[in-house]
């Protein structure tokens, strides 16, 4: 087995000559080349039907709606954040969120194994902060996210949904990040992110942006 998984990483990335952007038909998930991820995405839905094979989602891991005076003004630092929960990589290329903010992923955007994507209304901001290496996207110009509550939907290609938060400043959701320096991070793990119990403030002002959420180690 450890030969086989060998030899496809061995495998040399797809023939691209005239279009730049076409995929080989082995090449899952659009990296341009046929390595452990694409088998790592077959193999988990091994045996089902197109109709019941799951898609490889992304999960909106943290939100940051209303900044503390003490770290900025909210145009300035709101962000949502994505992460890949998945053992392999994913092509996030297309997908769109929507809703309360407006953002879309650049085709080619690859999010790796356990790796964040930032979403931000002002990415300049978090570019100076978290430095070169944590991928960004923008917000359209018109975007910001309501301190009061909002739904953030984290649209697939196709246009069906691959992700679904709606968050609120009442019901049951954490009063920390309602003006007060933390972000709502997700706990992680089985957690149903579309609820308010699975939603935490974060332990460090203005939260832990591109990187594990800073609850994790709790």
């Amino acid at each position: 087995m450890e030969r086989f998984f060998s030899a496809l990483t061995l495998v040399a990335s797809c023939a691209i000559v005239a279009d730049l952007s076409a995929q080989c038909h082995a090449d899952l998930n659009g990296n341009q080349l046929i390595d452990n991820d694409d088998l790592m995405i077959l193999l988990a839905d091994y045996g089902s039907s197109c109709e019941s094979a799951a898609w490889d989602d992304p999960v909106i891991s943290e939100i940051h709606y209303n900044p503390s005076t003490q770290q900025g003004a909210d145009h300035e630092y709101e962000f949502v954040e994505l992460m890949n929960p998945h053992p392999f990589a994913i092509n996030l290329g297309g997908w769109v969120l929507a809703d309360g903010i407006e953002a879309s992923i650049p085709h080619g955007t690859m999010l790796p194994a356990g790796g964040f994507l930032l979403t931000a209304s002002d990415t300049a901001v978090y570019r100076n902060l978290l430095g070169p290496f944590v991928t960004m996207v923008p917000w359209s110009a018109t975007s910001s996210l309501h301190n009061s509550g909002e739904t953030i939907r984290l649209l697939r290609p196709d246009g069906s949904v691959g992700d679904l938060v709606t968050y609120s400043d009442t019901d049951g959701w954490t009063n920390e990040a309602d003006g007060m320096g933390a972000s709502l991070e997700w706990k992680g793990g089985n957690w149903d992110n579309d609820q308010s119990d699975a939603w935490v403030g974060s332990n460090a002002l203005g939260g832990s942006p591109g990187t594990d959420n800073s609850t994790w180690a709790d």
